[in-house]
This record gives structure tokens, C-alpha cells and sequence, in this order.
């Protein structure tokens, strides 16, 4: 009896023993950095990363919605689909004037800042699918409260029609000192879209470059955070170097011209 007894004292010691090695074993830099975690020096433990939490938090418990551009339209996105390495949220939605699936693309989150509590932002293309054929591209603009462990669709931009090669590049990271933002998260987009007179069916040549910036006046509130474009000037439309496009001063300018590109010669 008393040998039973003893050898189960000792294997709970043993099973202790090692579960206390493979916990030390686990927070360690080294083993964290396997992991793909990041290690948190202050606290002595390693961490998920902020993408990966946002993602395991979309994926089932909290799904997020997105506004459908031009309505108040809300659209769950709430199904995972993987099309080859590309993985979507999927949502459908129909009304009594449109039917249509918005896919929001998961594998390209860029995060605008490294925040591990209280607000963070993110940017993230989706695709709205329309009854008429129609894929209509955008770069989404969220927050994630990691509080409430929920992301909140704020603001997009149109990128157009039938677009093909998205990527995004966060040119500059968000900032916060002192409970207020001293650098604004800035992201470059470069797609391709259809040129003047190329069909729909074709696949799109003309290169595209689209600069946008985080607008957020408390990083601790985000519901007036939205997106601001920043138009870059090509120097051929700037030859006196004031940083004013010189179609102003010449009284010609024109809304359908890309002046990021280069002027043509007359």
C-alpha cells in the first residue's frame, strides 16, 4: 500500500518537475522567437503577436462587419475561405436592391502601430462581389479595442474595378507620447487598374500608386479616424519647385489627371 502510495507522490513530483521546465523552457527568448511570438523583456513572458490576435479574435468570436461603401450597409464577415495562400473572411449580404459577397483579405493586414493595449489600427484590403459581375477593390481602415477583443470597421478607399496585384507598404508607423499621436501611420498601395481604353476582360497594365495616412485625434478614441489621402506631385508638374502644381497658376487643372505621374509634353 504504502509503496503504491509513494510512487504516485513521486510521479505528481516528476510530472511538476517537468511541466515546471517545460513552462521555463517555453518563456524563453530563444524558444519564444520559435514560436513566432515576441518577448515582453519588462514582464519575462513571451506574447502573440498583435496580427495574431486580431486574427484568432475575427476568425470565431468576435467577427467584424464591414460598411458597405456608398450605404450604411453592415456586412459580418464570419466564414474563413482560403484561396490558395490567400486567406479571406467571407460575408454575405442581400437586400431587396443588390445581392453580393464582401471577402476581406486577411493575409494582407498591415498593422499601423505595435500597441498591445487599449486601441490599435490596421489597414486591409477587401473585395465586394456584386450581382452584376463587378469586383469592386478597397483598403480598409480598422481599429482593434483589445479591451472589448473587437475591430471596428472605420473608413476605405477605393482603389477601383476589376483590380489585380494589391500590396501594401507602411511607410511610417503610428506614434503615441503621452496619450497623443506625434506620428500618423502612413501606408503606400500600388495596384493595377484598367487603362482608358483597355476592356474589362483584359488584364489590367496600368500601374497604380495610392499614399494614405491614419487621421486620429486620441489614440485612445477612434471614432473620428479616418483616411487622408496624400496626393504625391510629380516634379514635371512642379518646375518652379514651390510645391504647388502648376496647373493651378495656369488655370488648367483637371480631375481626371493622375498628377503623380509624369506631365506629357504639348
Amino acid at each position: 500500500m504504502f509503496s503504491t502510495f509513494y510512487k504516485v507522490v513521486i510521479g505528481l513530483i516528476l510530472i511538476v518537475i517537468v511541466a515546471y521546465f517545460l513552462q521555463t523552457k517555453v518563456n524563453s527568448p530563444e524558444a519564444c522567437a520559435n514560436s513566432e511570438g515576441f518577448w515582453d523583456a519588462s514582464e519575462q513572458v513571451c506574447k502573440t503577436p498583435t496580427d495574431k490576435v486580431i486574427f484568432q479574435s475575427l476568425s470565431k468570436p468576435h467577427p467584424v462587419s464591414i460598411v458597405l461603401p456608398e450605404s450604411d450597409l453592415l456586412v459580418t464577415v464570419d466564414k474563413v475561405e482560403q484561396v490558395e495562400q490567400t486567406i479571406y473572411f467571407r460575408g454575405h449580404y442581400e437586400t431587396d436592391k443588390a445581392i453580393g459577397t464582401v471577402y476581406l483579405n486577411m493575409s494582407q493586414l498591415k498593422l499601423l502601430n505595435n500597441e498591445t493595449k487599449g486601441f490599435t489600427y490596421f489597414v486591409a484590403p477587401f473585395l465586394v462581389n456584386t450581382e452584376n459581375n463587378d469586383t469592386l477593390s478597397y483598403i480598409g481602415l480598422f481599429s482593434y479595442d483589445f479591451s472589448r477583443q473587437q475591430a471596428t470597421h472605420l473608413n476605405a478607399a477605393f482603389l477601383g474595378n476589376h483590380v489585380r496585384e494589391i500590396d501594401i507598404v507602411v511607410l511610417q508607423d503610428s506614434i503615441v507620447e503621452e496619450k497623443v499621436f506625434v506620428q500618423e501611420g502612413l501606408i503606400k498601395v500600388t495596384f493595377k487598374s484598367h487603362a482608358a481604353k483597355q476592356a474589362l476582360s483584359d488584364y489590367p497594365s496600368k500601374a497604380n500608386e495610392l499614399l494614405l495616412q491614419l487621421v486620429a485625434l486620441d489614440p485612445n478614441n477612434d471614432q473620428d479616424a479616418a483616411f487622408r489621402t496624400i496626393v504625391r506631385l510629380h516634379p514635371t508638374w512642379d518646375l518652379d519647385n514651390d510645391q504647388v502644381n502648376d496647373c493651378v497658376k495656369e488655370g488648367n487643372c483637371d480631375d481626371n489627371i493622375d498628377y503623380s505621374q509624369p506631365r506629357l509634353k504639348q
